[in-house]
């Protein structure tokens, strides 16, 4: 059993190696001499607390961009700076690479620091509550800069501790998407199963019935 003590904090800002914000892409047409199209990690993308791959818009970004300085990396944890809703989630190794709209920030953690747990507690209502009252808007829009995330604090956790809850939440997360994957595919056989009733006892029509 796990036994926690926790009673120092320790600012976002210590714990990062990089926090930045992502680029300002446009939907805008443009020929390939001015821009380049591309996928772009936005807000939407972010959908219980992980990041939907397949619903990665590209956007136009203009050519003379440094696009390095905008990509993610496996376990960047990205947060919502703008908008109605407080995301967040954890940078897959399938999505290694990809840019991350100006919507969204990212923090870069160091290594004795699990991504997991800071994207799991910035969910928490309490985490939330902090993040709000830090927020410089007074409209139910949230809008926070790179500074403003670095200047949240959260609770200390000894690193051996931090891995064995990263395991355990990796684990719960595995079970999680394979319950899932195992209800779709037992959704799809059910709907089969009713349709090719339906489609085979239709009754055939002769050529005397009108």
């Amino acid at each position: 059993m796990l036994e926690l003590s926790i009673s120092k904090k320790i600012h976002i800002s210590h714990m990062a190696e990089k926090i930045f914000q992502g680029i300002s892409p446009s939907r805008r047409t443009r020929s390939l001499d001015s821009g380049k199209s591309i996928p772009i990690i936005n807000v939407k993308d972010i959908v219980n607390g992980r990041i939907n791959a397949d619903g990665i818009d590209a956007f136009i970004v203009a050519g003379d961009k440094d696009f390095e300085r905008y990509m993610v990396r496996v376990d960047d944890v990205v947060i919502t700076c703008r908008g109605t809703l407080l995301k967040t989630a954890v940078v897959p190794e399938n999505l290694d690479g990809y840019l991350i709209a100006s919507n969204l920030i990212v923090i870069r953690l160091k290594e004795n620091f699990e991504s997991v747990l800071l994207s799991t507690y910035l969910q928490s209502p309490k985490a939330q509550k902090i993040l709000l009252a830090n927020s410089r808007s007074s409209t139910m829009q949230v809008a926070f800069t790179v500074s403003d995330i670095g200047k949240i604090e959260v609770p200390v956790i000894p690193p051996e501790t931090q891995k064995k809850l990263s395991s355990l939440i990796n684990t719960a997360e595995n079970y999680y998407n394979s319950a899932i994957e195992a209800a779709n595919i037992r959704r799809e056989i059910a709907y089969s199963i009713t349709l090719n009733y339906f489609h085979e006892n239709i009754p055939t029509r002769t050529g005397g019935e009108n």
